[in-house]
Order: structure tokens, then C-alpha cells, then sequence
């Protein structure tokens, strides 16, 4: 067809092959060099509109006219231009997207400029084009089910390889990213399709992906590997533990009962394997082969668990389980006087003078020294206690010490001053939490407005009806919340116009980079404006220099914690510095 335009010896006018082309099973249009349409052919598509009205118009009223999204313009003028420039067949693929429709075609183009063999110059562009939208869409579909799973609707397992490469090569670039990938395998998984058979178990995988979906941020991915095998990818982390923090959150959520018409299936519950990028590796197979092995660790544990991968798991093993079990023999001999202690951190004011501040409250803060161990920290045994279910055992404990001793420095404060208690997410989940610090609270006569209880976020977070209930109640008793660790980016800021907290706490991490990252200097102003409007009390933790503490005082910022002021002291130690100072403190 397009051969007829080279021959020199063909006397037929461009009228004459408008004639011929017209009527052609294909779109065909003809512009000038100026790029007007100077014919339009029946097939070429114009929505109903009569060819004849784009005559001596351009592409540009033609994509007006038609509702055409007007971002293909440039690629047509770029095409055309580069056809007349060169004087030769231009080739080149179009998306169109129809807003009023929502819909895209895509099209196969070809530009063919017409010669005048006497002038050499191009005397017409004939533009053709062949529909590919049925080809194209048919590809993508065969794309999409070659890297999604049919069953969940999750990415596959292929798909997992291609991220993970990606993520490996993002990180290598760049090693001072932190990511994760989480091996996710459920444990009794095989009893429910042996009992009540695949289609139960069907059911089931659909619903724990629900649950996965809404415990994760929308930036995180899941994947199906195969059976009931998932994975997780967790990109950008702020710290190491924030992925051991959603590991427990999707343990919860996956573990929690699954009502399926007449059955109730209460059985099942997940073991997961974290593999840090890059600390792990920095390579898809040593990452995978990493997180599958904590993984497995957690089954050989006892299941319903996380475990982070370590580079000696058998000896890392033996760690844990020697913590384990000086744990529980803690708690088998109610041995706690003898090992545990509390210690406070102040919470600093600003008292209306230069560098002068005030004492208003302390965090009570556990820890431990075991006569095999030696001295275990916190940031070690407490998730550990966690992991294991040990922690219960060990609220009580806290709170009667931690509320005796704060009646012991009655004498030496001010009223207003108050205790602050953390609580652990899954002290949250027991119906006689608020009971027992109330009872705890009745004992010793201590007056609720003394006390707040600082819960974190990933708390927020569950569903669980035990969790509301303990929150409302602890409001009901004159109880101030506050959420700890705030912003590590896993609770919606709507979660804070909810829950009846007075108060947030600004992560530690955010402040210790403030001298070095202008992102985390944002995110502290932003956080602030945003505590502000709401009306909350904001309290800075993890302030180390006065190069952090001004930063936080010309943005607002009226509270802190941190070593600057004072590191958690004993209670001997605590009132001595009260006493001494009259609960003010003066910098230099």
C-alpha cells in the first residue's frame, strides 16, 4: 500500500489516493507540513463527529474536540516533526486516555511523509494507525496473573524475586536504608484442610490476607508464596525493632479466631522470620534463605512468634532460651524483689526562665539483674517476655512497686506531679488490666490524676475489644494517656482524634537525628503542628544536647526527657535530686 507513494513515474494526484485510501479497514488521516488535517478517512476515529469539521485543523483541536487526555500531543508533534525532518517512516506506539470515559486506547502509528520528487520537499504527512487495545490489555492481564496469586490476589512468588532484587539494588546504593522482608508461615494450617477440608482452608488464607492488609501501611507488600507461605517486605524502617513491632502486630491479627459459616477456627496462628536489608545480606537468595531459617527457629520454639535472623542462630537460640527460662523461674518463685528493680527518668518542663526547668512527673522504667545472666537490658528480656506470653506476669509487679515507691516521694513534690507507667501491648489485651490498676491505685491511695499510663502505637492499632475497654476505663478513672513512641509511622494520625490520650510522646529516634537530618527536623515541626491543633501535651523524648533541646524550644516544644537533664535514677538517687533541687533544674 505504501509502496504506490514511491514511484516516480505515478502521475495520480494526493486526491486521487484520498479516493483510494478512503474506504482502507484501517485509520487513516493526511496533514499538510503544517500539520493541519488535509483528509480523514471513514475509519479513522472521530467519536460521530463529521470528518469534513477537522479539516484545516490541527492534533490539538482534535484531542479537545474528542475529550482526549492532551499529554499524547507532544509524542504526535515530536513523531510528526521527526518525519518530516528525516523525510522517512516513523514508527511509534500511542496511549490515549478518554477522562470522560475512563477509558485508554492504544494505537500502532506510523508517519509517512509524502516526497515531491522534483522539489525533494515533503509535501504531506499520512499518519496510520491499527487499534492495539484488545493486544494490549489481553498482555497485561497475562502479566497480572503470571505475578499475582489467583487464590488471595496477593503478588506471587515471582513477583517477591523481582521486588526483592529491586529493594537489594535500591539498598546497595544507598546502605543506610533499612528494610525487612518477614517470612510468614501459619502453624495448624494443615489441620484445618485435613479437618474440614480445602475449601475451609481456602477461606481461611483469604481472610488472613485481609487481616495482613489492614495491619500493614499501604507502602508495605505482601506476597504469596505458595500454600500458606507468605512473605512481607517493609521498606524504609526507622529502626531495626520496627519490624519485630509489625512481626507482632500481624501475629495478633492472624491469630485471632476465624468464624466461617457454622465453624469457628481459633486454632491457628503464625510463625515469623525477619531478615534485616542490608544487615542480613545483600542478596535475594542469602536474604530469603535467612528469614526462612529464623522462621523455622520460631517453629522449633514453641510457634506463634517472631524471630529476627542472626548470624548464629543456634547460639543466639541458646541465648533466648536461657532468658526464657530465667524468666519463668522468676516467676515460678515470684522472685522479682530479688532481681528486678525500678528506676525513673525525670519529665522536664520549661519553667519560664532562661535555662531553667522543672521536674512535673518521672517514667518508671524496669530492669533486671540475674544471678546467671548478670545484667540483662531491657531492650534484650522485654521483648523477649513479649514473644513468649511472659510479660503478664510481670505487670502486676510493676505497677504495685512502681506506685509504692512514688508514695514514697510524696514528701518531697509538688502537686501535679505525676508517675508515668508503660504498658505493654499485651498487658492491653487482658479484661483485668484497668482493674488491677485500680485496685493497685485503692491500696495505696493514690489519687488517679497522678498517674499516666503511656501505651504505643502498634497498641493502637488492634481491633480487640479488651483494649477499648481497658482504655475507656483507665479515662473513666481520671487516668492520663499518652502515646509512646509516636511516629514510627504505623498508627494513622485519626487514631489520635479517637482514643482519649492528652498526650504524645515524640519518638526518641526522630530527636537523635536532629542535627543530622533535615527530614527528621520536618517530621518533629510537623508533629508538633499537628499535637498543637489537636490540643495535646507533647513531650520530646531522647534529649541528649542543647543543640537539641533549643531546636525543640524555637519550634514550641515545652516538655522533654533525655539525658541532658538526667538519666533514670533509682528512688534513693530520684529524691535526692528533688529534694536538693526543689524539682527545678538549672542548665548552664
Amino acid at each position: 500500500m505504501i509502496s504506490i507513494f514511491k514511484s516516480k513515474k505515478d502521475d495520480k494526484t494526493l486526491k486521487d489516493y484520498f479516493e483510494i485510501l478512503q474506504t482502507i479497514p484501517m485509520e487513516v488521516a493526511a496533514f499538510d507540513p503544517e500539520g493541519k488535517f488535509i483528509f480523514v478517512n471513514e475509519y479513522y476515529f472521530t467519536n460521530g463527529i463529521p470528518s469534513k469539521e477537522f479539516i484545516g485543523k490541527d492534533n490539538e483541536y482534535y484531542f479537545y474536540r474528542l475529550g482526549i487526555d492532551p499529554n499524547a500531543i507532544s509524542d504526535r508533534k515530536k513523531y510528526f516533526n521527526l518525519a518530516l525532518k528525516q523525510k522517512r517512516l516513523i514508527h511509534f506506539t500511542e496511549k490515549l486516555f478518554f477522562p470522560d470515559k475512563n477509558r485508554t486506547y492504544y494505537y500502532k502509528r506510523i508517519y509517512k511523509p509524502i516526497i515531491d520528487p522534483k522539489t525533494k520537499r515533503v509535501t504531506a504527512v499520512f499518519l496510520f494507525g491499527s487499534n492495539l487495545t484488545h493486544v494490549i490489555l489481553s498482555q497485561k492481564e497475562l502479566k497480572y496473573l503470571a505475578y499475582h496469586d489467583k487464590l488471595t490476589g496477593l503478588r506471587n512468588r515471582d513477583a517477591f524475586y523481582e521486588q526483592l532484587e529491586q529493594l537489594v539494588r535500591e539498598t546497595t546504593r544507598n546502605k543506610n536504608n533499612i528494610s525487612a522482608v518477614l517470612f510468614i508461615d501459619f502453624d495448624n494450617f494443615k489441620i484445618i484442610n485435613d479437618s474440614l477440608g480445602h475449601d475451609y482452608g481456602d477461606i481461611v488464607l483469604r481472610e488472613a490476607t485481609k487481616r495482613m492488609l489492614h495491619g500493614l501501611r499501604k507502602t508495605d507488600l505482601v506476597f504469596r508464596l505458595g500454600g500458606d507461605e507468605f512473605t512481607v517486605i517493609l521498606k524504609n524502617l526507622k529502626r531495626e525493632l520496627d519490624a519485630g513491632n509489625v512481626a507482632e502486630k500481624l501475629i495478633y491479627l492472624l491469630s485471632k479466631p476465624y468464624h466461617i459459616k457454622e465453624e469457628t477456627i481459633s486454632s491457628m496462628t503464625a510463625s515469623i522470620g525477619i531478615a534485616l536489608i542490608p544487615r542480613d545480606g545483600l542478596d535475594r537468595d542469602t536474604i530469603v534463605k535467612n528469614a526462612d531459617m529464623a522462621m523455622y527457629d520460631v517453629k522449633k520454639t514453641g510457634k506463634g512468634g517472631y524471630r529476627y535472623y542472626a548470624s548464629e542462630m543456634t547460639e543466639n537460640s541458646i541465648k533466648r532460651l536461657q532468658i526464657i527460662n530465667q524468666l519463668r523461674d522468676v516467676i515460678e518463685h515470684k522472685d522479682f524483689d530479688n532481681q528486678f528493680n525500678m528506676v525513673y527518668q525525670p519529665i522536664i518542663s520549661m519553667n519560664g526562665k532562661a535555662n531553667n526547668y522543672k521536674i512535673i512527673g518521672i517514667e518508671a522504667l524496669i530492669r533486671w539483674n540475674n544471678p546467671l545472666l548478670g545484667a540483662v537490658p531491657p531492650a534484650i528480656f522485654i521483648p523477649i517476655a513479649e514473644e513468649s506470653k511472659l510479660i503478664q506476669s510481670f505487670n502486676q509487679w510493676i505497677i504495685q512497686r512502681s506506685i509504692n515507691e512514688f508514695k514514697q516521694i510524696e514528701p518531697y513534690h509538688r502537686n501535679g506531679f505525676y508517675l508515668s507507667l508503660n504498658v505493654s501491648p499485651r498487658g492491653l489485651h487482658s479484661e483485668d488490666f484497668s482493674r488491677n490498676l485500680q485496685n493497685a491505685m485503692l491500696r495505696n491511695q493514690l489519687n488517679p490524676k497522678s498517674l499516666q499510663v503511656e501505651i504505643t502505637e502498634t497498641s493502637l492499632l488492634d481491633d480487640d475489644p479488651a483494649i477499648k475497654k481497658n482504655l475507656t476505663a483507665l479515662s473513666g478513672m481520671g487516668i492520663q494517656l499518652a502515646i509512646d513512641d509516636f511516629g514510627t509511622g504505623y498508627a494513622s494520625l485519626s487514631y489520635l482524634q479517637r482514643i482519649p490520650a492528652q498526650t504524645i510522646k515524640i519518638d526518641r529516634s526522630y530527636i537523635s537525628r536532629l542535627n543530622i537530618d533535615e527530614k527528621d527536623q520536618d517530621m518533629v515541626r510537623a508533629i508538633l503542628a499537628m499535637g498543637r491543633s489537636l490540643n495535646k501535651n507533647l513531650i520530646a523524648e531522647g534529649v541528649e544536647t542543647t543543640d537539641h533541646l533549643h531546636f525543640l524550644e524555637e519550634n514550641s516544644c515545652k516538655q522533654f526527657q533525655g539525658y541532658l537533664f538526667s538519666k533514670p535514677l533509682p528512688l534513693d538517687n530520684l529524691i535526692h535530686l528533688i529534694s536538693e533541687h526543689n524539682m527545678e533544674l538549672t542548665l548552664p
